[in-house]
């Protein structure tokens, strides 16, 4: 069915197999008390049209397009004005491709994500209590699998994508910006996320409590707050993150009670913490990152001894390694030790902070890295890397 331009008044709920496909401008607007768009119906496509005007009840998910039918495909369409952007609820195999999700645009709450987690309630899965203005998220799925999720452009929601009970999805190659958590994830395993691009959020990347998750070539970039972070990972086990680049957070890498994760090839640069892996994570494996301009490298709550940072010979480069590599094989001949001199008491005093980079702390620094100090909370890398990016 093609739509021709102009503005259709609705609310629109579709039930059976269709596609609808705008020519030129044509624009769905709800009615402000219910979903704009209700696809209840299977093998469903709505493509290119002009969506607003949703409900604003978040009890009851309303969303500019929701989604109960199997194997819809929502396609090149526009998105503002709405509680909910798109919203999936238990169906399977949906396609979300090309769409631009705008919310109203106003300043983030700051929430802790780590303080913040807790059981979902019963109606939409959205855990987190909101004071924000009644914002949505721009796209929330839950409890389906299977879907391809790429190209879409979000901005200024309440978290950009959401993920709750979601299994075997592809993310690809969407934008999300000046929302409150770009990814914002719980209970959901074997999904991959690759070549996004998460910036200016609260938080890059809230993951909880799931596993075998793959996140490869995104971009985390100035995700900035008092407890921001580009990656949050707390629960989360058997996961690779590789080749991503996480530039420029307030923590770049935060990992709590996380086990058999690896971090391979990423970029962890000019964040005001490199990478926080408490002593509750075990079993984890970094090799090959490069850790370059980062206010505090790593911080840890003791030795961390169940993480190895050098995986087949091969460690990470760190940019105050000493790097003598005699027999020129790329790894330097000495291993490196990174010193967390303050630990967690940044958290807690942040007034703490104010000594890095002091003469003291420097000292302390240099002699550690030659030779082992007791007592201090400190990682060791046997094979650090000569230059970065070494295969």
């Amino acid at each position: 069915l093609q739509v021709p331009p102009g503005r259709y008044f609705g609310p629109f709920v579709i039930d059976r197999p269709l596609r609808l496909q705008a020519v030129g401008a044509a624009h769905l607007i709800g009615d402000r008390q219910t979903h704009t768009v209700a696809i209840t119906a299977p093998d469903v496509s709505i493509e290119g049209f002009d969506i607003s005007a949703s409900g604003l009840d978040l009890a009851k998910d309303q969303a500019a397009i929701h989604v109960t039918g199997a194997r819809a495909a929502i396609l090149g369409n526009h998105i503002h004005d709405a509680l909910h952007g798109v919203y999936v609820r238990q169906a399977d195999a949906v396609r979300i491709e090309g769409n631009t999700i705008l919310g109203a645009e106003r300043t983030v709450e700051e929430v802790d994500p780590l303080a913040a987690a807790g059981t979902p309630a019963a109606g939409e899965l959205c855990e987190i209590d909101l004071n924000q203005n009644r914002r949505g998220n721009g796209i929330h799925v839950w409890n389906s699998s299977g879907h391809v999720i790429s190209r879409n452009t979000i901005r200024h929601t309440r978290d950009g994508i959401y993920f709750s009970f979601v299994d075997r999805t592809q993310v690809r190659e969407n934008d999300i910006t000046g929302v409150r958590y770009g990814l914002h994830y719980m209970y959901s395993d074997d999904n991959q996320f690759e070549g996004n691009r998460f910036v200016d959020n609260a938080a890059g990347a809230a993951l909880m409590s799931s596993k075998h998750i793959v996140l490869r070539h995104n971009r985390f970039l100035a995700n900035q707050g008092h407890r921001s972070y580009g990656i949050l990972l707390q629960t989360v086990d058997g996961s690779t993150l590789q080749q991503n680049e996480i530039v420029g957070n307030t923590t770049g890498v935060f990992i709590e009670s996380g086990n058999g994760n690896r971090l391979l090839d990423n970029l962890v640069a000019r964040n005001h913490i490199g990478i926080h892996v408490s002593d509750s994570s075990d079993e984890n494996g970094f090799a090959g990152n490069t850790f370059v301009g980062n206010l505090h490298t790593v911080e840890t709550s003791g030795g961390n001894r169940a993480s190895v940072w050098a995986l087949d010979g091969r460690g990470n480069h760190w940019d105050t390694a000493v790097t003598i590599d005699l027999d020129r094989n790329g790894i330097a001949d000495v291993p490196h030790r990174e010193l967390d001199l303050f630990g967690r008491t940044r958290r807690d005093f942040p007034v703490i902070g104010l000594l890095a980079g002091s003469p003291g702390e420097r000292l302390l620094r240099f002699v550690h890295a030659r030779l082992a100090l007791p007592g201090l909370p400190t990682i060791a890398d046997p094979a650090p890397l000569v230059r970065p990016g070494q295969p």
